[in-house]
């Protein structure tokens, strides 16, 4: 927020808490190579997702998702851009992803993060080198200081990795994810599935799963809700501080490739 004061103008806690949102939104949107077997295309189907992004009822962007998948080499391609503009600060946010099915098992192989618009930007790149057990940082091309774990994915993959679960998992289960965020550092993530409900939303009213992100001492809400009929697309997301919402993601238009 240095940009705004270097303005001299106001900064108010509810366009700060609608900013923090952003990351997470975005990357809504965010292992060896010789141990993968044939990819299983049936799990995960190629799309194009596209939404919008509110705030007490009023759009204050959009949003893409899109998978496509390689035949060739088993390969899945995720994309994601998150575009928010409000008043005169606008931000940009893409997640580049490759990885593998191996089992029903995301396996990351490659990301890449970027981050534009008012203020400074930001990204990152990484490599999941699978022969030796490591994550490269694609800018310094030497490994990061985190332990090895096979079962790490990057961030904007694991949402992909949800909905297979989510599709498996009873109501009230939890679920938990080792992942690599748009920074290049670990996070464990975990969340509780809930009870069905109908929403009605810029696509249509739909029937939906409801997840919940598990935080302790923390201000912060976000709850997700996968589609069953959709084969447990992602149809929403909200993000609350304090009990008010701060940004919520909303399925406009789902485009089967």
């Amino acid at each position: 927020m240095a940009i705004l004061r270097k303005l001299g103008l106001p900064i108010h806690s509810s366009t700060l808490s609608y900013l923090s949102a952003v990351t997470g939104i975005a990357l809504l949107l965010s292992l060896s190579m010789s141990e993968a077997v044939a990819a299983e295309p049936d799990l995960l189907q190629p799309y194009e997702a596209r939404y919008e992004v509110h705030r007490g009822g009023s759009q204050y962007g959009e949003a893409v998702r899109e998978l496509s998948y390689d035949a060739t080499n088993n390969t899945y391609s995720l994309y994601t851009e998150t575009e928010i503009s409000l008043l005169f600060l606008s931000d940009r946010r893409r997640f580049w992803s490759e990885f593998v099915l191996h089992e029903g098992k995301v396996q990351s192989q490659s990301m890449q993060y970027k981050r534009s618009g008012t203020g400074r930007d930001k990204g990152f790149a990484g490599t999941f080198d699978w022969s030796q057990q490591q994550i490269i940082d694609q800018a310094t091309q030497q490994p990061l200081s985190l332990p090895w774990l096979a079962q790490r994915i990057d961030e904007a993959s694991h949402i992909e990795q949800l909905r297979l679960d989510v599709a498996e998992a009873d109501n009230g289960a939890e679920l938990t994810y080792q992942v690599l965020d748009e920074k290049g550092q670990a996070d464990e993530l975990i969340y509780a599935v809930q009870a069905r409900e109908t929403l009605r939303l810029p696509y249509g009213d739909i029937e939906a799963i409801k997840v919940v992100r598990v935080r302790e001492n923390s201000r912060r809400e976000t709850d997700y809700w996968l589609a069953p009929e959709l084969d447990y697309m992602l149809v929403k997301m909200t993000q609350r501080k304090d009990g008010d919402e701060v940004a919520s993601l909303l399925l406009r238009q789902l485009l089967r490739h």
